[in-house]
């Protein structure tokens, strides 16, 4: 059985046990060391921009220093009420740590489109939607942050993936079966899909299992919104035994215009091999061209999965380059692909871009960029990250299996940096 086959059982598997963390890598030694001599190797082909003397290699290329000025980068630690500044990720406040679906943690962020008046705020500017559990939405811009929080779906709940519909952008939540054991009783309403109303800051139910005729004892522990059609992964569970169908569903109308008193939706039944065939990470082969050119200067014996996402669109794509081995020696990147540039993030903080930030002129002749993050203490990873103007956003946690600690994220202005003229 080939390797990538091997890997997408492997991770469906997790998710769909859902108490293994979703994550395709572990934090091991091993894949740290890897993918640190891989990623500074590739590093030597490239200009690099650091924001840290001491992470940068001997190296023939030109150099571009971030100094340590709170101008240039900043830390900031999730909270209860949303956010707050830090000297660094492990000054933050303690936190107790919790499994990845109960923990405070950015689960994903996603770009706007740049293409509608939603997408920018007042000043302007893209715009970055951080969804973050247990807690609701923060919007990020680069004239300011602000935080939508909303318990009536978060505080219970856990909230994962964001795609959007017509500009809107539309995120799931659930309730974990193994770590809530009177899961959706006596509940009378059960959101599964919700949209987030940029202009308004409000987040409405667009669809819920009763829309879908979903018993009680069923949850929704993966889905996959292909620009078309929806496909469901449902856990269905007893005292005695767990076992899963799934679904998938074409809209009749437009999904914003479905309520739980519209049923509006042709619902249809799936199978395992479907719906794993949609959310089978593919070969990188396959992936889209401005991806490859980004990652051309990796070493081809790099074993490393993306996820990669389109502004403003649906369900992310995952490709895997591999010719082995061990999923624990994989390094994990998070690929955001927009009209104007196109970048990727790996756990450790490397980060290659290529094109023109949001209204700037193209970056080193479009040529790559390897810009280096500051280094992340051992046991901690950065997990996601949005441009809105020549700000960066980075989501950053403290790991440990399947549990998370401290999380929050760093901000970083670019603009003297990359576009000095």
């Amino acid at each position: 059985m080939k390797f990538a086959t091997l890997f997408a059982e492997w991770k469906l598997k997790k998710e769909n046990n859902h108490f293994c963390k979703k994550e395709v890598f572990s934090s091991k030694k091993k894949a740290s060391l890897i993918l640190a001599a891989a990623l500074l190797s590739a590093a030597c082909s490239a200009q690099l921009v650091s924001c840290s003397k001491d992470s940068l290699p001997e190296q023939e290329a030109e150099t571009i220093l971030i100094e340590k000025k709170a101008s240039e980068h900043k830390w900031f630690a999730l909270n209860k009420d949303g956010f707050s500044p830090t000297i660094s990720p492990q000054k933050s406040p303690a936190v107790l740590q919790k499994p990845w679906t109960e923990a405070l943690r950015v689960s994903c962020m996603a770009q706007s489109s740049e293409k509608s008046p939603l997408d920018m705020t007042q000043a302007g500017e893209p715009k970055i939607f951080a969804l973050v559990n247990r807690l609701g939405i923060i919007v990020m811009a680069q004239s300011g942050l602000k935080v939508f929080k909303d318990p009536q779906f978060f505080e219970e709940r856990t909230a994962d993936k964001i795609v959007f519909m017509n500009g809107s952008p539309i995120y799931s939540v659930y309730r974990n079966s193994y770590f809530n054991e009177k899961i959706s009783k006596n509940l009378p309403f059960r959101p599964f899909l919700i949209q987030f109303s940029p202009d308004s800051g409000v987040s409405f139910p667009i669809l819920t299992y009763e829309n879908l005729s979903l018993p009680a004892n069923s949850e929704v522990n993966d889905f996959c919104w292909d620009g078309k059609e929806w496909f469901c992964s449902i856990k269905n569970y007893t005292e005695s035994e767990t076992n899963f169908s799934y679904l998938k569903f074409r809209p009749e109308t437009a999904l914003l215009s479905i309520s739980p008193e519209k049923n509006l939706i042709a619902i249809q039944k799936s199978s395992e091999e479907e719906f794993r065939s949609v959310r089978r990470p593919k070969d990188f082969s396959a992936a889209p061209a401005r991806v490859k050119n980004l990652l051309k200067g990796l070493p081809q014996n790099l074993d490393y999965y993306v996820e990669c996402k389109d502004s403003g669109g649906a369900t992310a794509r995952e490709f895997i380059h591999s010719k082995i081995k061990d999923p624990n020696s994989i390094a994990r990147a998070v690929v955001q692909l927009s009209a104007t540039w196109v970048a990727a993030l790996f756990e450790d903080g490397t980060l290659y871009l290529n094109g023109a930030l949001y209204a700037n002129k193209i970056l080193n002749n479009s040529r790559n960029l390897a810009l280096r993050l500051p280094k992340l203490p051992h046991g901690y990873k950065y997990t996601d990250f949005g441009f809105s103007g020549t700000t960066l956003f980075a989501s950053w946690e403290q790991s440990d299996f399947y549990k998370t600690g401290r999380a929050g994220f760093l901000q970083v202005d670019l603009k003297k940096v990359l576009y000095k003229d």
